[in-house]
C-alpha cells in the first residue's frame, strides 16, 4: 500500500502511444499536463506529470463549479434504478469541447478479454477492476494507486474455480467493496483492500456452490458444472444481489442470488430455467420446454431495484443446447423477470424472444423511471434486447406500456425436428405504428459479392445455411445499459449493427427515444461496436464510447438534439460504460478503454477527463 502522496503517483510512458490517445479534441494543439499512473506491479517511478498535447481552446468557458459540490458513483449504474443520470452540471454543451484528459491509469493487464469495468467512486476514491477481476483503488483526483486486491493470486487462473470470463466492476456499501469473481463473492475493506473477516471464509464466500449444494451436495466446484459471474453486484439494505452465468454453456438455468452482506450466506435464490417441481415457477415454465433440453438462461448484467414496490428486476439470457430437443417458448429465457426483494417470489415475467435460436439474449440492466402517458402516471421499466427491439413495460405489472404485438414470423425450416415458434413480440409506438428498432433488423449495406452466394432473410427466420440476417449474434443491444434523463425525458440506447455473414464491420447505433410515445427522437451512427452504455448529465451532455478493431472513440453528444459536441480517440476500443463524479465542485468523466478479443486492439486504460482547472 502506498501512503506518501508525494511519492505514490506511479508514472510511465503509455506503451501503445500517447499521441494516438490524445489525437482528438480541437485542431490547434496546445499543451496541458496529465498524470499517468500505472499498476503497482507494472512500474514504480517518482511522481511526475508529463506534458501532452490535449488541444484545449485558448479561452475556456469553465461555467464555474457544479451546483453539486460532491457526487459519488457507488453502484454499477449509479443508482438502484440504473438511471445513469448524473445531477452534475459543470460540463455543458457550451463547454464540453474544452474537455481534456486529467489523468490516466494503466493496470497492466492486457489479454483476450475487453476492459469492461465501470469505475466506482466513493469519498474521492475510485475502484476499478481488470479483465481478470483484480481490484484497484485509485485517488480519484489524480489517479495514483492506493491498493490492489489480486484475485488471480487468490483464486488461480485457468479453467478452475477462479476462472474469469470478463469482469464489469464492483459495488460499494458502508465502507465495503463487493466484487464477484470466478464463482465467489468477495468483501473488501474499502480503505485497505483487505478481505473482511466474518464474510464467508476470510472475506471470500462460495455463493454459487452454496446454492448448488442445496440440490446436489456432491458438486465439487461451481465451475465444473458451468457457473461463474460476469455481473457487478447490486446492494440494498444489507443484501447483495447478483446473477450467475457462463458463456453459452449447458448450465441448468441461471441463478438469481440474494446474499447477506455481512456474512456471505445465501438468503434466497431463483432459477431462471426451473428444472423440476421443486423450483419456483415450474408450473409456468415447465410445459414450455418439450424434448429434454432445459439449459441456458444465464444472467449477464446487474439487476435494478424498486424499494417502494419491493421488487428486483433481472434480464435473462438465451436458452442453450439442441433446439430440436426444447420445443416451446422456453421460459424464462430471453425474459425480464420481477421478484420480491425479501423472498425472491416471482411477481411477473415478460419474454422478448420465444424459442431463441439466434443468441438474442436479454442482457443489459433494466432502467426504472416514472412518466406520464395519456394523463396517467406510469411506473415504467425499459430494456433493450439483442433482438434489436426496445421494450417499455409497467414495472408494477409487467404489462406493455405501448402495444407489443405477437407478430407472425417465418417457420419453414430444413432442420429435422425443429419446431420454430410462429410469432414473436414486436414493440409498437403509442400511435400503433411499429417502433423503430435500436439497430436494423433487416440487413443493410451488403456487398454485392456477398449476395451472390447468400440469401437475405427477414428477422426471426429459422437458422439455415448461407443466410444473411440482422441483428447478428452480437446484437442489437448487448450488455450496454440504457441511460434515462428526467430533464429531457429521453432514453439513451447504444446498439450494434453487424448483420450475420454480411462481410462488413460493425456499426454503432446510438439513439434517443421518447418513452411516452415510443418515438425515435434522434440517432447517431458511428463505425465500431456500440456495446458500451452511456451516462447523461444535468448539464445536458450524454457520453458514450465505441469500440473498433483499430481504436475507440469516446463521444459527447447534446442530450436534447443528438449533435456531436466532442470526441476523443482513446487508442483502443471502448467497451465499458462511463461514470461521472464531482469533487469539490469539479466534475470528472471517467471511462475504461481496451479491447482484446476478435482482433481488437488491446488496452488497459482508465481515462479521466475534466474541464481545465483555472485555479
Amino acid at each position: 500500500m502506498i501512503t506518501d502522496k508525494n511519492k505514490r503517483v506511479l508514472t510511465t510512458l503509455v506503451t501503445f502511444g500517447l499521441a494516438a490517445i490524445l489525437a482528438s479534441c480541437s485542431p490547434t494543439p496546445e499543451t496541458t499536463s496529465i498524470t499517468v499512473a500505472v499498476g503497482e506491479g507494472v512500474s514504480e517511478q517518482s511522481a511526475s506529470k508529463i506534458q501532452l498535447s490535449a488541444n484545449p481552446p485558448a479561452n475556456i468557458p469553465t461555467n464555474g463549479l457544479s451546483t453539486v459540490d460532491n457526487m459519488d458513483w457507488a453502484l454499477h449504474n449509479l443508482d438502484l434504478a440504473g438511471s445513469r443520470f448524473s445531477p452534475s452540471d459543470q460540463i455543458t454543451p457550451d463547454n464540453v469541447s474544452s474537455l481534456v484528459p486529467e489523468w490516466l491509469f494503466q493496470h497492466g493487464v492486457i489479454d483476450g478479454v475487453s476492459n469492461q469495468t465501470t469505475p466506482i467512486i466513493v469519498n474521492d476514491v475510485m475502484y476499478v477492476t481488470d479483465s481478470r477481476g483484480s481490484v484497484y483503488a485509485l485517488d480519484a483526483e489524480d489517479g495514483h494507486l492506493l491498493w490492489t486486491f489480486d484475485v488471480t493470486r487468490k483464486l488461480g487462473g485457468g479453467r478452475r474455480e477462479g476462472y474469469i470470463f470478463r469482469h464489469r466492476g464492483v459495488a460499494y456499501d458502508d465502507g465495503v467493496i463487493y466484487t464477484a469473481a470466478g464463482s465467489f463473492l468477495f468483501a473488501l475493506d474499502a480503505k485497505t483492500g483487505e478481505p473482511l473477516p466474518g464474510f464467508g471464509e476470510a472475506g471470500q464466500a462460495p455463493v454459487i456452490l452454496n446454492v448448488l449444494h442445496q440440490k446436489d451436495p456432491g458438486i465439487a466446484t461451481a465451475i465444473s458444472v458451468g457457473y461463474w459471474f460476469t455481473t457487478a453486484p447490486q446492494i440494498y439494505n444489507g443484501v447483495v444481489y447478483l446473477g450467475t452465468t457462463r458463456s453459452e454453456s449447458h448450465i441448468a438455468g441461471g441463478y438469481v442470488l440474494a446474499i447477506d452482506a455481512k456474512t456471505g450466506e445465501s438468503l434466497w435464490n431463483f432459477n431462471t430455467v426451473p428444472q423440476d417441481e421443486t423450483d419456483q415457477g415450474w408450473e409456468i415454465a415447465g410445459p414450455t420446454w418439450v424434448g429434454g433440453e432445459r439449459n441456458g438462461g444465464g444472467i449477464w448484467e446487474t439487476p435494478s431495484i424498486d424499494p417502494e414496490l419491493n421488487m428486483i428486476y433481472f434480464a435473462v439470457g438465451n436458452p442453450f443446447g439442441d433446439s430440436t430437443k426444447r420445443a416451446g417458448m422456453n421460459l424464462f429465457s430471453d425474459s425480464l423477470i420481477a421478484l420480491t426483494l425479501d423472498t425472491g417470489r416471482l411477481e411477473w415475467h415478460y419474454q422478448q424472444v420465444h424459442h431463441d435460436v439466434w443468441d438474442y439474449d436479454s442482457g443489459n440492466q433494466p432502467v426504472l423511471f416514472d412518466m406520464e402517458v395519456a394523463g396517467e402516471n406510469v411506473k415504467a421499466l425499459a430494456q433493450a434486447s439483442k433482438n434489436g427491439w426496445l421494450y417499455i413495460l409497467n414495472r408494477e405489472t409487467g404489462e406493455p406500456v405501448h402495444p407489443i404485438i405477437e407478430t407472425p414470423v417465418p417457420t419453414e425450416t430444413a432442420t429435422e425436428g425443429e419446431v420454430p415458434y410462429p410469432t414473436q413480440p414486436i414493440p409498437h409506438k403509442a400511435n400503433g405504428e411499429r417502433m423503430e428498432p435500436v439497430a436494423p433488423v433487416f440487413p443493410q449495406d451488403i456487398a454485392a459479392e456477398k449476395m451472390l452466394d447468400n440469401q437475405l432473410v427477414e428477422q426471426f427466420t429459422p437458422i439455415g445455411p448461407n443466410q444473411i440476417f440482422s441483428p447478428g449474434y452480437g446484437g442489437g443491444s448487448n450488455y450496454a445499459p440504457i441511460a434515462f434523463s428526467p430533464d429531457t425525458g429521453l432514453l439513451y440506447v447504444n446498439a450494434i449493427d453487424q448483420p450475420f455473414n454480411s462481410g462488413r464491420g460493425a456499426k454503432g447505433y446510438f439513439s434517443a427515444y421518447d418513452p411516452t410515445t415510443g418515438e425515435l427522437i434522434w440517432r447517431q451512427i458511428f463505425e465500431g461496436y456500440g456495446q458500451a452504455g452511456a451516462v447523461v448529465t444535468k448539464g445536458g451532455v450524454v457520453f458514450v464510447g465505441t469500440g473498433s478493431n483499430e481504436a475507440g472513440y469516446f463521444f459527447a453528444f447534446d442530450a436534447k438534439t443528438g449533435e456531436e459536441l466532442w470526441k476523443f480517440n482513446t487508442g483502443a476500443g471502448v467497451f465499458a460504460s462511463p461514470s461521472v463524479y464531482v469533487i469539490d465542485g469539479r466534475e470528472y468523466v471517467t471511462v475504461a478503454s481496451g479491447g482484446g478479443s476478435r482482433g481488437r486492439r488491446g488496452g488497459d486504460l482508465i481515462l479521466t477527463f475534466a474541464l481545465p482547472d483555472d485555479n
